[in-house]
């Protein structure tokens, strides 16, 4: 998945997370913004600032892996995306 696809996404994932009423986007921030803050919360983790997308989500990924006792070596950025759309119901 290219960035454009996997930032579309996230920015799904962000609506649905407003429609869920667990974020609400401040004025200025996007739902793609939202969804990671939102995000970063849950998972108790500060969000790399100046970090590339492909490592906000690797983040993201260790995070899984060490709340759910998970043993991949690591997740690439497009599962911990798909995980997280799974998780929430995004389509």
């Amino acid at each position: 998945m290219d960035e454009r696809n996997c930032l579309q996404k996230i920015r799904n994932l962000g609506a649905r997370l407003h429609e869920l009423e667990l974020t609400q986007p401040l004025p200025g921030k996007s739902y793609t913004s939202a969804a990671l803050d939102f995000l970063f919360q849950q998972h108790q983790l500060e969000r790399p600032s100046g970090a590339g997308l492909e490592k906000i989500l690797q983040t993201l990924g260790q995070a899984v892996m060490a709340k759910h006792h998970l043993t991949f070596s690591h997740l690439d950025a497009n599962s911990v995306v798909d995980y997280f759309c799974r998780y929430y119901r995004v389509h």
